[in-house]
This record gives C-alpha cells, structure tokens and sequence, in this order.
C-alpha cells in the first residue's frame, strides 16, 4: 500500500481526518446504506451500489428498491409488503442481485444520529454456493441409500413371510452386504468433506482411553456375527488426553476395527491395544487375515490411496477416511505386516499435557496452544494436572 505521508514544504494537502474516513470507509468490503426515518435514501457508498449493480440516490425509498430483489415476495398489497419486508430486514435477509447472493440487515441508529438506520449488505455468494453444494451432495447421499436401506426392508420381509425366497435372495449375509454398502456411502460423503468439516477451533479434549473403551463393545455384535475374537488390550491407567473431534477420531478407529473383523476368517482374532511413548498415543489394531493386498514385509504403508474400493475385502475407502482423519489432527496411520501372518494397522496421535502451573479445566472445554503443550512422560507429578472431567 502507497504511502500518503507527505515531505516538508510539499504542496501537497496532508489528508484530512474526514479523507481518512472515506478512504477506509471505501475499503470496507460491505456495504451500506443509510435511511431517514421514512425509508429514503439518505447517503450510499460505493460498495453497496456495486453490490446491487444499480445507482443509490438520495431520496429514493429503500424498501421498494430492495424488494425488487424478492420477485417471490406475494404480499396482497405494498403496504402489508413494506411492512414485511422491513421485519425481515431487522432480522437479516437474503437477496440475489444477478449472480452474486447478499445478506442485508437493518440497523437502527444511535440516538442523535443523522440517521434513522443502515442497511448492511455483505457479500456471500461463496458462502451460499458451498452451502448449495453441501446440499446437493445430501440429496444425492439420500437417493443413493433408498437402495440399500429398500432392499434391506423387502428381505426382512421376506424372511417373515418366505424363508425361502429369503435364503435364495443371500440371506442374512447380502443383509450384512447391504448394510455395509450403505455405511461406505456414508464413508465416501464423509471422505469428500471432512477435510472442509474439521476446523482447529472445532477441537475438544478427550479421553483417548476412556473413547476406546467405549467403542469396543459397539463392534462385538460384528464380531461374533463372523465368529471373530475382538480383544481390547487395555491396562487400567491414567487418562491419554488428546484435543481433536472425538466422534471422527473414533470413526477412524472404527473404519479400522471393522476393516480387520470383515477381511477376517472365522474362528480368527482381532485385537486392539494403546500404549503411550515418547508423549503420543499409539493404538494398534490387528487381525490374522492373511496381509493387506500389497503390502510389504519390509515396509509400512502409509498411502493408501492406491487401494481401490475392491481391495482388502472392498474397504479402500474407510482407509483412506482414516488416514485423513489422523492426518488432520497432527498424527500418521501406517499398515504393517504382523507375527500372525495379517496386518497391524497403527495409529499415532499427539497427545495432551497441561503447562505447568495452567489451572485444570474439565473434560471437554475447548483446547487451544496458549494452554495445552506435548510434553514429556517423565514430568513431575505436580505438573500432570489432568484429570477425567
């Protein structure tokens, strides 16, 4: 930006504090309008004239000029129109001005002032075309699990009234099919937008132990289902705080669990475990279902982009969401091959100590740097200051 300093003996007129008024009032990316208190236009800047593409003279009434932006308003006559429209811009409304989407509210004026009120405009046509999107994309996840979620229906049906057309249609085995296509569909929704969900102020404090211990009794039902021994190693201990989404970090371990019981054989284990070093938490989950389609003996993986949705028994996807999930809060997933001939899938996570001398809060408030630190596990007690909330 130029400087508007000026040289001694210059000729130049130093800005005045009026000048310096108008050149941030100009810079302002919203506009506004300020009216009497009949409604008439009383001054406009530049950017609300550029924001409703149109010139905004003194004197001419607000309410008619904006209620040209509302071709859907049906009110019986303009008295009872004006009068809503000016409810509605009290509380904020939504106008369409060519391509662009605005958000326009009235605000009365402070006593004295020359002004009766002023209308803010701000552009959200970004805002409103994410919102679209995110909207679309609902309504194609909705259309898509009819399928599933109807045949789920007419089979249940069926095994009440024809057990055998229910056997000949798969059974409680294309069921179990059914219901995990409709759970990848979510799996892919959620994969396409958890990277524009999660944002840092959206992170809380939780008890990684505590959350784990929770889960593994959800997927015991999928376990015995397939015959699978689902073992949690978990020794009893202090809590492992980490500050991140709870419910996407445990639909990451999730997607995990349930990745290593369906690729396993009956009569076959799956076991869970975590363990803290060097200030991260570490879970492990493990199966003995033969190894992940190409994975080396010798080498992790950790990209896991390249498993398409048929690979490891058709749960590419719910890899690569986990993986996502870890990597947006601060941690790495990498496969392994394991003793028992299958796969250790091992999650790391930072992990959270309170500074010393920071005084404790409750489980859940809101985390953020100036409080919470990695630190290391030998610290004095004095200074583990957590406790479950």
């Amino acid at each position: 930006m130029a400087s508007m300093s000026t040289k001694p003996g210059s000729d130049v007129r130093p800005p005045s504090a009026i000048d310096w008024a108008q050149v941030l009032f100009d810079a302002q990316p919203q506009g506004a309008i300020a009216v009497d208190g009949h409604g008439a236009i009383l001054f406009a800047t530049p950017v609300a004239a550029r924001l409703l593409e149109r010139p905004l003279d003194a004197g001419v009434p607000l309410l008619p000029l904006l209620r040209a932006y509302r071709p859907d308003d049906e009110a019986a006559d303009d008295t009872a129109a004006h009068g809503t429209l000016q409810r509605d811009l009290e509380r904020g409304i939504e106008l369409q001005a060519a391509d662009r989407w605005l958000w326009v509210k009235l605000e009365r004026a402070r006593p004295g002032s020359p002004a009766a009120a002023v209308a803010w405009l701000h552009d959200v046509t970004d805002l409103h075309q994410a919102l679209d999107r995110r909207t679309e994309s609902l309504r194609f996840l909705s259309h898509d699990l009819r399928s599933p979620q109807n045949s789920i229906v007419a089979l249940t049906q069926l095994h009440e009234h024809d057990q055998a057309a229910f056997e000949a249609c798969g059974g409680m085995q294309r069921i179990a099919e059914l219901a995990r296509y409709a759970l990848s569909l979510g799996d892919q929704y959620i994969f396409s937008s958890v990277a524009d969900v999660v944002r840092h102020r959206d992170f809380v404090r939780f008890d990684l132990r505590r959350a784990i211990r929770s889960l593994i009794p959800k997927l015991e039902v999928a376990a015995v289902y397939r015959d699978v021994a689902l073992r949690l190693w978990l020794a009893d201990g202090p809590a492992v705080w980490m500050s991140g989404v709870q419910v996407f970090v445990m639909r990451a371990l999730q997607n995990l669990i349930d990745n290593a019981i369906q690729a396993s054989r009956a009569g076959a284990r799956v076991t869970v475990s975590l363990r803290v070093e060097d200030g991260t938490a570490v879970v492990v989950v493990g199966d003995e279902a033969g190894g992940l389609p190409g994975l080396s003996p010798d080498r992790p993986m950790t990209d896991f982009d390249a498993l398409s949705p048929k690979a490891s028994g058709g749960y590419g996807i719910g890899l690569k969401l986990a993986a996502r999930i870890v990597a947006l809060h601060g941690g790495t997933l990498h496969a392994e091959v394991n003793r028992e001939s299958g796969t250790d899938f091992v999650l790391r996570l930072p992990r959270l100590v309170l500074q010393a001398g920071i005084r404790n809060s409750p489980a859940g408030r809101r985390t953020g740097p100036a409080a919470l630190e990695r630190q290391p596990l030998d610290q004095a007690p004095r200074q583990r200051r957590l406790t479950p909330g």
